[in-house]
Parts: structure tokens; sequence; C-alpha cells
């Protein structure tokens, strides 16, 4: 990103996006729509003045990926990266809001804006992908956490509503666990679909 002139660090949150720009240390809030997108690439232009930009944000999912493709579609330069790289370089922060955030992460483009490498949206597979991992990880969690209550229940002394609970936690582990087939059956599909695009080590993604 040697070429640029100007970098604009945004923080995602769920509902809204906080854009900072470095230089002309402005800031504002808008949507995480469409609407929000185009409004502060409007914004971004006024303040600096037709110089070159590029954006950065932290990859937050689902929440980062529609600012994402928004900014494919229109061509806009830009850079999704890690949050720990982004939390390394800033040190420690001892007031943390979404605006000091996105000024951070403003600071960060600008700082190693001749070391970032402008970012290009994953193929559809690969985002469904990581999307099926998130989800998995979430269900792989919930069933750790039942068999360790049920490993707890049948340790206790034997009662009718000791018996009952094993029943329903016995089930809720099973349909857990159905569900994780199912999703890790989507997921053989997908990379058997789309090889070239997938990773060519696919053993980290049944890690538990």
């Amino acid at each position: 990103m040697k070429n640029y002139e100007e970098a604009v660090g945004i923080d995602v949150s769920k509902k809204t996006i906080d854009a900072s720009c470095h230089l002309a240390q402005r800031h504002r809030v808008f949507t995480n729509d469409v609407k929000g997108y185009q409004s502060m690439l409007n914004w971004t232009i006024k303040q600096t003045k037709d110089f070159s930009v590029f954006y950065c944000f932290e990859n937050t999912g689902n929440y980062s990926l529609k600012l994402a493709s928004y900014l494919s579609l229109k061509g806009v330069a830009y850079v999704e990266e890690s949050p720990i790289k982004i939390k390394r370089s800033s040190g420690l922060v001892r007031e943390k809001t979404d605006k000091i955030d996105s000024g951070i992460i403003a600071r960060y483009a600008w700082v190693y804006r001749e070391e970032l490498i402008p970012s290009e949206l994953k193929s559809i597979t690969c985002q469904e992908l990581g999307r099926l991992i998130g989800l998995r990880d979430q269900l792989i969690r919930s069933r750790a956490g039942l068999l360790g209550t049920l490993k707890e229940i049948e340790q206790l002394l034997s009662s009718p509503s000791t018996g009952i609970s094993c029943i329903v936690l016995r089930r809720s582990i099973e349909n857990l666990s159905k569900q994780i087939k199912s999703i890790e059956s989507r997921m053989d599909l997908l990379l058997r679909e789309d090889n070239s695009q997938a990773p060519t080590n696919y053993c980290f993604l049944y890690e538990e």
C-alpha cells in the first residue's frame, strides 16, 4: 500500500462501523449496511480532499464480511487484518471504545502501509467453509459442557430427578453430535467440489 496518501481505520460492530482518517484526524459513525458504506466513502472523500485512500479493518467474521464484499464490488482498496496483529502493535490501551479502536486501526494501517498487502474477497466456498468451521467449534464447546455436566450428575446419589436429568442430557449430547457430523459432511463436500481453492491440509478442520 506504498502509494496511498491516507489510511482510514474502521472498527466494525454488529450494527455500526466507526471510521477514522489517520492524517486528517476525523472520525464518524455509520451504519453497518450498504447505505452506511456508501456514506462512509462519500465522507472520506470530503475529509481527505481526493487523496488516494485505503481502508483497514479487523477480520470479525460475518460483521466484516459485508464490508469486505462491498469494498471489493466497488474496487476500493482495503486490508482486512488479523485482530491479533493490530492488538500487538498498539501495546497497552487503558481506555477502549469503538472510536479509539478505529483510530488505533488507522494508525496501524499508516505505520505499516509499506508492508501491508491489499486483501481480496475469498470465494463463496471458502466463506461458507469458514462459517461452518465456526459453527462446528461452537457446537463442540456446547457438547463438551453438557458432557461435563452429565459426568457431575452421574457422580451424585441416585434419585428420580438425577435419572431424568441424565436422559435429557444424553439426548442433547446425541443431537449435538448428529449436528456436528452433518456439518462435517457438508465441509467435506465443499472441499471436494472446490478442491483448487481449499486448503491443502484439511486435518486442522476436525481438531477438537
